[in-house]
């Protein structure tokens, strides 16, 4: 499941609209959901060979009413696990080929968003950081006028094993591009990755 066509999911369903003939439904195994204990909660997934989770350092956190995304603080994250485009696997690359890689990976996306949901997009702008050891490419672009609710979109991308990791959040009000990036990072901050099935409701016990 490709993040920007749930996140294309995502506005049609704001707006209020009908979503017909969409060419496939949201793979419940792909993204990450709210995971809430006594005392904390994270966001976490958990795959047949690869499994990730993030603490929820928030005041507030609840799944969204629309399937897939989650509000953190008021604001509306989505993590999912793709298969990186062209396939590679991260625990062979020198950080150059990780940039090269999740370069074409988001333009990958990109050309998806523009050619297949025929939508443009304008000031792209991208960002290489380092947080923990783990390379992430911080892509975001400013939405077409037309889309009246959400005026940019932030992704935080990274590999993780053969697969890319996104982290993503739509911004409703440019001015509010700092408090989603901030809520980001701090997602990312305490990512952790494992090369094994979690499981989820152990990981729920604990928390």
């Amino acid at each position: 499941m490709r993040p920007i066509y749930t996140l294309s999911l995502f506005l049609t369903t704001l707006a209020g609209m009908a979503v017909h003939a969409q060419k496939k439904t949201m793979d419940e195994e792909a993204r990450g959901s709210l995971v809430t204990g006594k005392k904390r909660a994270m966001i976490a997934y958990a795959g047949k060979n690869q499994s990730f989770t993030m603490d929820v350092n928030a005041k507030t956190a609840k799944a969204s009413d629309i399937p897939g995304f989650i509000s953190v603080d008021g604001q509306i994250v989505q993590a999912t696990l793709v298969p990186s485009q062209p396939a590679v696997d991260a625990r062979q690359l020198t950080t150059a080929q990780e940039k090269d890689a999740l370069t074409k990976y988001m333009n990958y996306e990109l050309s998806y968003y523009k050619k297949k949901l025929k939508q443009n997009y304008s000031q792209l702008q991208t960002e290489w950081i380092t947080i923990k050891d783990r390379l992430f490419l911080v892509w975001y672009f400013d939405m077409p006028k037309d889309y009246k609710l959400v005026s940019r979109q932030l992704y935080f991308s990274t590999l993780f094993a053969d697969q890319v990791l996104d982290l993503n959040a739509p911004v409703f009000k440019t001015e509010q591009f700092s408090r989603a990036r901030s809520v980001l990072n701090k997602l990312v901050t305490s990512l952790k990755t494992y090369d094994k099935n979690l499981d989820m409701e152990k990981l729920k016990k604990d928390l």
